[in-house]
């Protein structure tokens, strides 16, 4: 039954179908409770959570733009003390069970009971007040404004994505757990476990491990150490990397990469904390927090053949952040830009110049599959060749491609193609413009941006969630 402290509570119903949005709205406020609000747009779930108090969110799962599962990752970090209640027709238990991990309260299948509903909700509620009493206790606020933590100075953003992760950090540093870094490559993982070995004021060293080249052997060696006589050659006692990092804190890179044995080894590390450094039968205790980072899914890894080991990801994912990715950032690039170039310029011994708006533009419009590291090499560059103090257009666009300068200077002067793109676009570009403007004038209702687009509803929304993967062979 809902009482009245949870009438007052506020619930934001998220789904693409204003027929769906209106249902829902009646039946809540059948129920007693009039603090709804509708939204179709699952881009602008977090700008309008911000202002609602202990609030509950019902999602739809398919959405344009951004599907329910990746809202569901987003709420988990920015905002993970909202109860997410998912709705969808999908009744696959693969979807549910992939829901929950990512930390749904529930999941209900169309058509609705009313009982089940009422339920859902009822437990969402007590679980969300709950939680907000917590950490309100614990003086953990995640809807405040960033801190001025000097462990996140590194980090050049104004993303409000990473002002999340900011936030989450300084909630799990002190607990010492297990966290799993996931990102492209390039985007900054190390400095994400920087800032929480740094937040979490452990007095022992920062030690990255870069694991992806390491057969069974040297990642023991590695990690562990070995003892005098251990194997040919190994005429010293040389403790390991956890040893280096007592106190401190090991990050292990590219933990994807890891063989089948090794895997093992971590896992009994994990479990147990202790480990036999190579040639000893005497344990050692492990005394370093264990930060891991990935360029791929883990979990979509974890049971195939030769893949990842599910109950390993679990243990090493306890705290989980994923890193976005710098296309989904693009405020972040006239800062880094601005931090890059005057870097560089130091290094080189000279001046530091400007960027041209022209440059900028082109640096904007780049999908940067290399992220940061791919746009710190283009401004290096640039720099080295810059002459007179301005860091043309050019520069940058023979960097981009090759060829991009010429099919500029081919094309017609004043082609509206140009105008409206800032270069002459690919037919892939062209077709995802028409989708979004199609979208954007139907207010995100799937059936008639199709009909405008002239496909079918089932070719659009395929068309959506292919986009919405991420390009992991470009991105690694």
């Amino acid at each position: 039954m809902i009482d009245d402290t949870m009438k007052n509570c506020q619930i934001l119903l998220v789904d693409d179908e204003q027929s769906e949005l209106d249902a829902y709205s009646l039946l809540l406020m059948s129920m007693g409770i009039a603090n709804v609000r509708t939204l179709s747009d699952s881009r602008r779930v977090l700008a309008t959570l911000a202002d609602m108090k202990a609030p509950v969110v019902f999602l739809d799962l398919n959405m344009p733009h951004m599907s329910g599962q990746d809202v569901l990752r987003e709420l988990k970090v920015k905002r993970p003390q909202v109860p997410v209640i998912v709705i969808t027709a999908n009744s696959e238990i693969e979807t549910a069970v992939e829901c929950l991990r990512l930390g749904a309260h529930d999941y209900l299948v169309k058509p609705i009971d009313l009982k089940m509903f009422s339920s859902a909700l009822r437990n969402a509620l007590e679980i969300g007040l709950l939680r907000n009493e917590v950490l309100s206790l614990k003086g953990i606020h995640f809807d405040r404004a960033p801190h001025a933590n000097p462990a996140f100075s590194p980090i050049i953003t104004k993303n409000p994505a990473m002002f999340g992760i900011f936030q989450y950090i300084e909630s799990i540093a002190a607990s010492g757990l297990p966290t799993l870094i996931l990102g492209e490559t390039g985007s900054g993982k190390e400095l994400i476990a920087r800032a929480i070995h740094q937040v979490s004021g452990l007095t022992g060293e920062f030690v990255a491990v870069d694991i992806s080249g390491l057969d069974d052997t040297l990642f023991s060696d590695t990690l562990f150490g070995h003892t005098r006589g251990a194997y040919t050659g190994a005429e010293t006692t040389r403790p390991g990397l956890l040893e280096k990092a007592r106190g401190g804190t090991i990050f292990l890179d590219e933990i994807g990469d890891l063989s089948e044995v090794s895997q093992v080894k971590l896992l009994r590390l994990l479990q147990e904390k202790i480990y036999y450094p190579l040639g000893s039968d005497q344990q050692k205790r492990c005394y370093a927090r264990v930060i891991t980072a990935a360029n791929k899914d883990l979990s979509k890894l974890a049971g195939q053949e030769a893949g990842f080991r599910m109950d390993l990801y679990y243990r090493l994912s306890t705290h989980l952040i994923r890193v976005p990715p710098l296309r989904e950032r693009r405020e972040d690039i006239p800062l880094l830009v601005d931090h890059l170039i005057t870097t560089a310029a130091a290094g080189m011994h000279r001046p530091a110049p400007a960027m041209s708006d022209e440059a900028m533009q082109l640096l904007l419009g780049h999908p940067f599959w290399g992220n940061v590291r791919e746009l710190k090499a283009y401004i290096a560059d640039a720099v080295a060749r810059c002459e007179g103090g301005i860091i043309g257009e050019h520069l940058i666009a023979e960097r981009l491609s090759g060829s991009a300068p010429a099919r500029r200077a081919q094309s017609p002067a004043g082609n509206p193609l140009e105008t409206l793109f800032g270069h002459f676009p690919t037919l892939e570009e062209l077709a995802d413009y028409a989708v979004d403007v199609a979208l954007s004038s139907t207010q995100n209702n799937q059936n008639r941006a199709a009909q405008l687009l002239g496909v079918s509803r089932q070719a659009l929304h395929k068309r959506l969630k292919k986009r919405e993967m991420p390009r992991n062979a470009a991105g690694e």
